[in-house]
This record gives C-alpha cells, structure tokens and sequence, in this order.
C-alpha cells in the first residue's frame, strides 16, 4: 500500500466499526436557519473569503474561465479515489508529480460548467501551452504545475475562520454541541484534504456558474460584488451606530430578502456623507482585472440599471434594473447552498470517524 494514501474504510474499522451513515447527521435546516438569522456573520466572513479567494485566482490567470476548468478537471480526478474512500493529505496530493483524469469529453466539461463546447476547447489549449495540463489524444494529465498553482494554503486558512465563527453560533444550540476552533478545522481540511476540499469544489463550482449565467461574465460578477462588499460595510457602520440588529426568518422569503435589498438599496435610502462609492481603480486594484476592462463592465452593468456613478466617480449598487431581481433570487439559493455545504462539513468533523 502507499503509505501516502490513507483509506477511509481502514479508519473506520479502527474506530468501533462506524461508517459516515451511522450517527444522527445535523439538520441543514437548522444550520441554515442559523445562517440566515445572522446575515453579518455569513458576509462579513464568507464574503471576504470569497473575495480573496477569486481575486487571488485571477491574479494567476487572468482569466475566471480558465480557473473554472481547472479546479474542474482537479474535482474530477478525485472522483474514482473518492468512490474507493481512499484520500490524500493536502500535501500528499500536491507533491505528486502529475495527475491522470478518467476520461471525460469537452462535450461533458461545456455541459457541467456552462462554457461553450468551442471556448472549453479553447481554454485547454492554452493551459496545455502554458504547461498546466498534458493532452495525450483524449486523455487529460493534471501537471506538478498545475497542483502548485491551485494548493490553497491561504484558503483554507481563511475558510476555518469563517467556520469557527459560525460554529460558535451553533454551539447555543444543544444538538450542536461545543464550537471547533479555526485551528482544529484546518488540521481537518488539510489531513483529510481531498474529501474536504471536494466539499467545497462541489458547492464553489455550481456557484461560479450561478453567477456567470446572470452577469454574463465572471468579471461583471466580480466588480458588482466589490462594489456590494464596500455597501456592506457602510451598512455594518451604520447598523452599530444604529444599535440595529438584523435577524432573518428563513421562513419567510420577503424576511430573508430583506437583508440582501438593504445592501443593494442603501445608497438610495440612506444617502449622507459617510455612503460612498467606490472607484474604478479600486476596484481594479482588489480585483487585479485591468483597469480598462472593469470601465467597460461598469458601463454595461449602468446600461442594466443595477448600479450608478456619483459625482466623485464613484460607484454604487442600486435597487433598480430587472437583473436585481435575479440576484436576490440567486442570493437565497447561494445562502442554502452554503448551508448545506458547512452542514456537510461539521458532520464530517463532528458526526463521522474522520479524526485529527
């Protein structure tokens, strides 16, 4: 056996003859339930990591695309290890010299990712060019290249925070029981690194192709949501002097989109000195997309009339165009996505025999 492969059914048989199906799993509803009382909690720490998480990506490729159809084809080779309940450490898997992929067609890449058949094409050549992947006929080869670039040692960092902040929510409820420390989670995520992670590709993936069928392109989804981080922070700032407090029925959608419309809708309810927008060059500067590019989506994302430009050239979200309408109904989709996703991930921890 590699001693750099561990197998999940040799950890089970060690710990009482338990399987991930043998203890009572937590309820997603609770948990989004939770999520969706505490709207500070979930954007300040899972919008920030999904902001430096994207940035940080684009900055290696220049291209939201090309990174989409290789965390893909990364989440494909794990398939096969996954069905044996064999997994690898984060720097096991990251070590090996290549990766072989079962064999899939462009046609099945262009259908899960929503990219046409001709830019999947397209795309392949030019991470094959830039030596991230081998082609060999059909066949598709993860490169030593490819593993190095896509190892998400920050990540995972900045993820744990955002899971313990929310396990400290759940732990005031008695079928939580005690929070799990940042520490903790990311000793999980990093041991058993190809199940976690695979967690995480599964809900980032039907995510990124979300919000590219609404704004048309990753970038456009990008600077708009700068530009709504920047409107959730003056919120955050004017909810403390305020002494308000959001909470969120799940319950009840117009309850759960209220939360989502009070970011969008600030600038125009609640316009004094301290709103402001932000500017092209931030924008670009967070982002890493051109300068030029993010002037010509802010001009087409004005045309659409979800967002506006004020006198000192700075720009904010607004409540208006058909598109917003899209985006809250996105929003309550993305919130019990990610619900699920943590409520995967504490059962993991928690509920399985996975142990650190």
């Amino acid at each position: 056996m590699d001693k750099k492969i561990l197998y999940i059914d040799e950890v089970l048989r060690k710990r009482d003859n338990l399987n991930l199906n043998d203890l009572e799993k937590f309820d997603i509803n609770e948990i989004c339930l939770v999520l969706s009382s505490n709207p500070f909690i979930l954007t300040k720490h899972w919008i920030k990591f999904q902001q430096e998480w994207i940035n940080i990506n684009y900055k290696t490729f220049r291209d939201h695309d090309k990174y989409i159809i290789l965390i893909y084809l990364i989440s494909k080779s794990w398939e096969g290890d996954l069905n044996l309940f064999k997994f690898y450490s984060i720097d096991d898997f990251h070590s090996k010299e290549d990766v072989s992929l079962p064999n899939i067609s462009l046609l099945e890449i262009a259908g899960d990712l929503r990219i046409p058949k001709e830019t999947i094409r397209r795309k392949l050549i030019e991470l094959e060019k830039e030596n991230i992947i081998i082609r060999k006929g059909q066949k598709i080869i993860l490169s030593q290249l490819a593993l190095k670039l896509q190892k998400p040692e920050n990540s995972i960092k900045t993820l744990s925070i955002f899971l313990e902040k929310l396990s400290i929510l759940l732990s005031a409820q008695d079928w939580f029981g005690p929070s799990i420390s940042r520490g903790d989670i990311e000793l999980y995520f990093r041991k058993f690194y190809t199940i976690f992670w695979n967690h995480y590709f599964k809900m980032q993936i039907p995510f990124l192709v979300r919000w590219k069928k609404i704004f048309g392109d990753l970038e456009s989804w990008v600077i708009w949501a700068n530009m709504g981080m920047n409107q959730f922070t003056n919120l955050e700032k004017v909810s403390k002097r305020a002494e308000v407090k959001k909470n969120i029925n799940l319950s009840e959608d117009n309850k759960a989109n209220q939360y989502i419309e009070d970011i969008i809708n600030m600038n125009d309810n609640q316009v004094n000195e301290s709103m402001r927008g932000v500017n092209a060059s931030s924008i670009s500067e967070i982002s890493f997309i051109p300068r030029a590019t993010v002037i010509r989506k802010l001009n087409k994302l004005s045309k659409k009339n979800i967002i506006k430009r004020n006198k000192k050239l700075e720009y904010f979200l607004t409540g208006q165009g058909k598109l917003n309408e899209e985006i809250k109904a996105n929003y309550l989709i993305n919130q019990k996505n990610i619900a699920l996703f943590v409520t995967d991930i504490f059962n993991l921890i928690k509920k399985s025999s996975l142990k650190i």
